[in-house]
């Protein structure tokens, strides 16, 4: 998953930078993603206790990722 990630975090710079080049004075903002899964409570017989700690792991650390981006790219109205 990380992977797949990493290809997304990819496409993201290469859109802020197309949007950059369009509309230099536009600020773009990053929106994180919620966690998927309750971490107490059970929401479906179908997502494991293991797979629903794994997939909120994953959209903690696709959110720290963009965080990276808008950090990295903030001179250029990203936030």
């Amino acid at each position: 998953m990380k992977a797949n990630i990493g290809n997304a975090v990819a496409e993201v710079r290469t859109v802020l930078e197309q949007v950059h080049a369009l509309v230099p004075n536009a600020t773009t903002s990053l929106v994180g993603y919620p966690l998927l899964f309750s971490r107490t409570q059970a929401c479906s017989s179908l997502v494991s206790a293991s797979q629903r700690v794994i997939l909120n792991d994953v959209a903690v650390y696709f959110e720290g990722k963009q965080r990276e981006i808008a950090l990295l790219r903030s001179a250029s109205h990203v936030r």
